[in-house]
């Protein structure tokens, strides 16, 4: 007989716990099953008990004597339906009793099948084999319909289960919660999966239970969820921010989307995109954690998706336009230079606004492209000023965070300024701090390159919510532009000493400072009396199409000779 040690076998065959204190019906019923099955063998409940423990996860049937000492079938299978994780173990019990009451109580405590001896083994074995086949089968849908790490539909089961009740609910009313887990690959890297996916279980528990109504739950993606629950008029929100602080997780970030009276014509997936995108607006914004899909997502949406659809085309047909904001040289009270901007005038859409499309680009990669266009475009200005006789002034180009993951940038950049003949000190690569927070050893690498081949370096958003010193400590940079909201601030509490030290700051770190988004005579006249090297802003110019641009320097040229 094989026992509880070597219980694979041929590796095909499926294992069996005889629970049986005769020893001579073990022996029988123990060879008879060999001949189909691996077999461990206990003399009595307890024992069998510790076997079940043991392997409950290879377990394909338990036979079960219901007469025995120690610990007797009954108790075997009171303690067994204590802990679910026996549930999908089947249990045949064989015993001498031939009590009904025996029998309906064996039931009761969740056997599957009764037989009493003297059984003929033939019917018995189809019986245990039609047992383990249901067995296998429900397990086999379970595992298709059930997400193992935490007990919620599977994300193929949950649609289809949220169809039915459309179809079976015409005229009810439902919302979709979704949730997502801030920055879940970064703890995944740090505590490792086995307890994110403990962390997952527990998460996807305290929701559900923090939805009595859920009608509906689907673990939707890695760490998204998905709930579909009755209408409820808003403010009902606080039980899931309480239900995560309720978790025994530090700094746990949940965010949430909710759609309110679900279109039931739309699949789950259609929902679930519509609530997931809402998380978007409040994903870095603290304290905000629940947002509700309307009207406006649902049309950024679709401005999102044309933009989409559109782009490859747009830089084909040159829809896209670079227009140059002039920086005014504080000393020398002229010009000194220029910051390249795109705009997008579609045939039919119109005017698409930067803020829209340039998010668009950054989230699918397109952005790179769109740099190199400009990057192109402002060479090819300044080229034509060359050739026009205007003033030849400086241009800067803001770089995508993205960039800075192209391995030849520098060279790709050099390349076009040597295309179109232009000195690479007239070009100035600007980046936002995000850039460099993202990925800090590539973007120095790579502005340390930039400067070898002769390109100046601009940190752009300087005072952006987060500025960080260490970039100016890092960063090979020869220009900090200060973001108007400084200025904006400074103005509205009419205290300039932020502005002022950061400055200095710029100044003894050898920094040129560019101050942007000045707008007023008084915010100019604050400004340059805080020793500013440039300003950039309305109050000086909006900024220009390349034509206006032109005529702008022409003016320049003639007020200056």
């Amino acid at each position: 007989m094989k026992q509880s040690d070597n219980i694979h076998g041929g590796g095909t065959r499926r294992l069996v716990l005889v629970v049986e204190d005769n020893d001579i019906n073990r022996h029988i019923l123990c060879s008879l099953l060999e001949t189909e099955f691996d077999v461990i063998q206990a003399k009595n409940g307890e024992e069998g008990f510790r076997l079940l423990e043991e392997h409950y996860r290879e377990l394909a049937i338990i036979l079960l004597d219901l007469f025995m000492p120690v610990c007797d079938g009954f108790d075997f299978m009171r303690r067994k339906r204590l802990d679910k994780r026996y549930d999908t173990v089947p249990v045949f019990v064989v015993t001498t009793s031939e009590e009904l009451s025996d029998e309906i109580l064996c039931l009761e405590l969740g056997a599957n099948d009764f037989v009493v001896k003297p059984y003929n083994f033939e019917i018995m074995m189809n019986r245990i084999h039609n047992m383990i086949k249901l067995r296998e089968s429900a397990a086999l849908v379970n595992q298709l319909a059930v997400d193992a790490v935490t007990g919620l539909h599977c994300k193929e089961f949950f649609g289809r289960t949220v169809e039915d009740v459309f179809a079976a609910n015409a005229d009810a009313s439902f919302d979709m919660v979704c949730s997502d887990i801030a920055n879940f690959k970064l703890l995944n890297d740090r505590y490792g999966e086995r307890n994110c996916d403990r962390l997952l279980h527990d998460l996807a528990t305290a929701l559900k239970e923090a939805m009595p109504d859920c009608i509906a739950a689907g673990r939707t993606g890695g760490d998204t969820f998905a709930f579909l629950i009755e209408h409820r008029e808003r403010g009902w929100e606080n039980v899931l921010v309480s239900a995560v602080a309720k978790l025994p997780y530090a700094n746990l970030d949940v965010r949430f989307g909710i759609v309110e009276d679900v279109d039931h014509s739309m699949t789950a997936s259609q929902i679930c995109y519509r609530a997931m995108s809402t998380i978007d607006t409040v994903r870095d914004l603290h304290g905000n954690v629940v947002a509700y899909y309307d009207n406006d997502t649902h049309q950024r949406q679709l401005m999102e998706q044309a933009i989409r659809e559109n782009m490859k085309t747009a830089l084909e047909e040159f829809q896209f336009s670079v227009f140059y904001q002039p920086k005014y040289d504080v000393r020398a009270e002229k010009t000194g230079g220029a910051e390249a901007l795109v705009r997008w005038f579609h045939p039919t859409l119109g005017s698409i606004s930067p803020g829209l499309f340039i998010s668009v680009f950054e989230r699918n990669g397109f952005i790179t492209e769109l740099d190199m266009f400009v990057w192109e475009e402002a060479c090819r200005e300044v080229k034509r000023c060359i050739e026009l006789g205007l003033p030849v002034l400086p241009i800067s180009v803001n770089a995508s965070r993205l960039d800075f993951d192209v391995p030849d940038l520098p060279d790709r950049l050099a390349e076009l300024a040597d295309k179109h003949g232009v000195d690479h000190s007239l070009l100035h690569v600007e980046l936002t701090e995000t850039a460099y927070t993202d990925n800090p050893e590539a973007v120095t690498r790579t502005l340390y390159r930039l400067r070898e081949m002769g390109f100046s370096t601009e940190l752009d958003d300087f005072g952006a919510g987060y500025s960080s010193l260490v970039s100016l400590n890092t960063l090979p940079l020869d220009v900090m532009k200060l973001d108007m909201s400084m200025v904006q601030q400074a103005t509205r509490l009419n205290d300039f000493r932020i502005v002022e030290s950061t400055i200095r700051l710029a100044q003894t770190l050898g920094l040129k400072t560019v101050i942007e988004g000045v707008e007023t005579a008084d915010e100019s006249e604050r400004v340059r009396a805080i020793g500013c090297d440039y300003i950039q802003g309305y109050y000086y110019s909006r900024p220009l199409s390349r034509d206006d641009f032109e005529q702008y320097l022409k003016r320049e040229q003639e007020k200056h000779s």
